[in-house]
């Protein structure tokens, strides 16, 4: 494994990690608002022997360090992901790259794809939030769904006195449910940090709520045609007919882009920590068919 930190242009810098195989496919995989790509690990760890897989963290989450919240805006996003990919050709070489993004992470690389095509040779999406326009049949539920999750981002428990805390919180609740043994305490290592006696988590209240308000329509439903790369977008069957979902969203996506779309039976938008096995399964079938 091999560790850099970038320095970004307005002074953020970003841990990437390399784990994979340098003579394979180059593969970077992204996670969703709140988390950290080490809880994913299990998604991710099944796929370095055939990909040179490198990870990365959101802005103000896991191993970066903590930012102005004021920054996070889609347009930061965009340019983070941007300036990851240069500092990774920079370092390890320039070579083709495919994507495996959960959420928020997938929606910064569709909208970087579809601006500027081909930055990616392949994307595997799982469920990306991306904003219905105006008009849209969708557009209203999902508006209100992101200024709910928002709101209760916001006044979200920040401190804890042990990892096995925030752990515990996981069991026994409906939208974690479905967690594969041990995840939810991988997941709850990976997004907290110690502060003194106690532990403080690294993605602050403030700033997960600010990924979801400032996340709204630019258009990315008009150029959705204009992605350079095959894409695929994952769906879970739970939360097809749960209103203002990104997983109700997510087959429009594929309609609209023509992208091939893949639904995943008993899984919801945590599947990288419900079927991590079968999203790593159907990465690898799609890259290896795309390639």
């Amino acid at each position: 494994m091999t560790d850099i930190t970038l320095a970004l242009t307005d002074g953020a810098r970003f841990v990437v990690r390399r784990h994979g195989n340098p003579q394979q496919p180059r593969l970077l995989v992204g996670h969703g608002t709140g988390f950290a790509i080490d809880g994913f690990r299990r998604l991710w760890s099944p796929l370095c022997d055939t990909f040179d897989v490198i990870t990365y963290d959101l802005r103000h989450h896991g191993r970066n360090e903590p930012c102005d919240p004021a920054t996070i805006t889609a347009e930061r996003q965009n340019a983070d992901l941007r300036e990851i990919l240069a500092g990774i050709g920079e370092t390890f070489g320039e070579r083709p790259t495919a994507g495996l993004f959960h959420s928020i992470s997938g929606l910064a690389a569709l909208r970087v794809e579809t601006a500027d095509p081909g930055t990616f040779s392949g994307l595997v999406l799982m469920e990306p939030p991306a904003p219905p326009p105006g008009g849209h049949p969708l557009a209203e539920a999902f508006d209100a769904g992101r200024r709910m999750l928002a709101e209760r981002s916001a006044r979200r428990q920040e401190h804890f006195s042990s990892v096995e805390e925030l752990s515990s919180k996981y069991q026994g609740r409906s939208a974690f449910a479905l967690f594969e043994d041990g995840a939810a305490d991988e997941l709850a290592a990976s997004i907290l940090k110690p502060e003194g006696s106690a532990w403080t988590l690294c993605c602050s209240p403030e700033a997960e709520s600010r990924f979801y308000a400032t996340n709204f329509d630019d258009g990315l439903f008009d150029r959705l045609d204009l992605a350079g790369c095959p894409v695929i977008v994952v769906v879970g069957s739970n939360d097809r007919e749960i209103s203002g979902t990104p997983a109700q969203v997510a087959p429009e996506l594929a309609r609209i882009g023509g992208f091939k779309l893949l639904e995943l039976s008993d899984v919801t938008h945590m599947m990288p920590l419900e079927r991590p096995l079968a999203v790593a399964d159907a990465t690898r079938t799609f890259m290896t068919s795309v390639n």
